[in-house]
């Protein structure tokens, strides 16, 4: 409880410095989703603004969800909801007293997450409490890779169905405006890269929630920004994975921050420094290709055999 507390308040704490400006000055991902919760609320049409890379529309299914934070001042209830979720995450992570996870809070998917006020901490969440399984509602792209790496009960399908239901009592024709708005989305889907047809070879082993959870991931679109990737951080099983990952994707943010203006640039960096090791961890933990490897080694020649009968 201490740490889950201490994470809280100093990510509310950060997100207060990086975001020091009224919310109304953000439209894109958890704020618009806030912006759009009061316009729900006076009557204005929620996806009246034009799209554009600086402003993503989101399913009105966002902007119920963050409903009752919307009414505090300023930047407060986006600071709150961010604070405690980072704090109920943290909790999740740690209850098993595996306190190695909490590096995930210092990963660059959860730093961009927090810069950008993204949701993909909030899917972390859902994927470790599917208490929270309604969140995925909003923003779908994401939803699938953890949708089907969580145990459903009916009770979190009555609230998740609830969720989706009450955006077409408020607004009926909402899904189809929403539809015509996201049509320019320029993101990249893992899957179709030339990384592609290796990350396939998670698909075999399926009913491992692992590379289940991996194989998904390459499924659907996502932005190049890092913070689309923060559910990659849920594969590593030791403290020697988690910090492979967290430093192999740090090296890739800084090469691009040190080498383009922006990092909006081609995916391969974060395929080769984020997806890559990832796929090479999903593929260690599987038993069976522990034996395989074991298998091939003992049938080969000469020293390696003897070193191996030693």
């Amino acid at each position: 409880m201490l740490f889950s507390f201490l994470v809280g308040a100093l990510s509310a704490v950060v997100l207060i410095r990086l975001h020091p400006h009224h919310l109304e000055g953000i439209l894109a991902d958890m704020g618009w989703a806030f912006n759009a919760a009061r316009d729900l609320w006076e009557g204005r049409d929620p996806y009246r603004h034009q799209p554009s890379i600086m402003l993503v529309p989101y399913p009105l299914t966002a902007a119920v969800i963050v409903f009752p934070w919307a009414f505090f001042p300023s930047m407060w209830g986006v600071v709150l909801l961010f604070g405690i979720t980072s704090a109920c995450l943290a909790y999740a992570l740690t209850r098993d007293n595996q306190y190695w996870r909490l590096i995930i809070f210092v990963s660059p998917a959860y730093f961009m997450a927090l810069k950008s006020i993204q949701w993909s901490p909030f899917f972390m969440l859902a994927l470790f409490l599917p208490a929270f399984a309604p969140v995925l509602l909003a923003k779908p792209t994401l939803a699938l890779p953890v949708a089907l790496s969580i145990t459903w009960t009916p009770l979190r399908l009555l609230l998740t169905v609830l969720t989706g239901i009450i955006p077409f009592i408020v607004m009926p024709d909402w899904f189809w405006r929403w539809i015509a708005q996201v049509r320019s989305y320029d993101g990249f889907i893992p899957l179709l890269s030339w990384f592609g047809p290796i990350f396939l070879i998670s698909g075999l082993f399926w009913r491992d929630v692992r590379a289940r959870l991996f194989f998904l991931m390459t499924l659907v679109p996502q932005h190049r920004f890092f913070y689309d990737q923060l559910l990659l951080w849920a594969i590593p099983q030791t403290r020697q994975q988690m910090l492979i990952l967290t430093i192999s994707s740090w090296i890739g943010f800084y090469y691009i921050w040190l080498s383009f203006d922006t990092l909006w640039v081609h995916e391969a960096y974060l395929l080769a420094t984020t997806y890559l090791p990832a796929f090479l961890m999903t593929l260690w933990q599987q038993p069976a290709l522990h034996q395989r490897f074991r298998a091939m080694f003992k049938r080969l020649p000469g020293k390696h055999n003897q070193i191996n009968v030693r």
